[in-house]
């Protein structure tokens, strides 16, 4: 097994060592081992997602990124149908995409919500696919 240097930050840290604790992981390295298998996992299903298809997406981020989550939204005008914006508290939103295109168009939308510095967490939820 190959062994690797990671940085990471001290908020990431004290999640991964909550995620730890409460799943029963044997260490770090193990729970580590499975989000990125998980990851992996879900980028194989989103890969077979072909043709057009309606989906929600759904993104929880600090109420400062809002402007980021508008940016990259504004650029998938053609598959976003509806967007719903929660407030959660002072400090946390929630928004609420539904998408209806081709799967390439808004899993491009997914993946750039997902790999903004803007997002907490992103999922989607295919509706229909032909």
């Amino acid at each position: 097994m190959e062994v690797i240097s990671l940085s990471i930050d001290e908020e990431t840290l004290e999640k991964i060592d909550e995620i730890q604790e409460k799943g029963s992981f044997n260490g770090r390295s193990e729970l580590i081992r499975k989000a990125v298998e998980g990851l992996h996992q879900d980028l194989n299903d989103r890969d077979e997602l072909r043709g057009e298809m309606n989906a929600v997406i759904v993104v929880r981020h600090p109420h400062k990124h809002e402007h980021g989550i508008s940016e990259i939204s504004h650029r998938f005008d053609d598959v976003v149908t509806t967007q719903l914006h929660s407030k959660l508290n002072s400090q946390k939103c929630l928004e609420v995409f539904h998408t209806n295109g081709s799967a390439e168009k808004i899993i491009e939308f997914y993946n750039q919500l997902e790999g903004s510095k803007h997002t907490e967490s992103v999922n989607i939820l295919p509706q229909n696919t032909p």
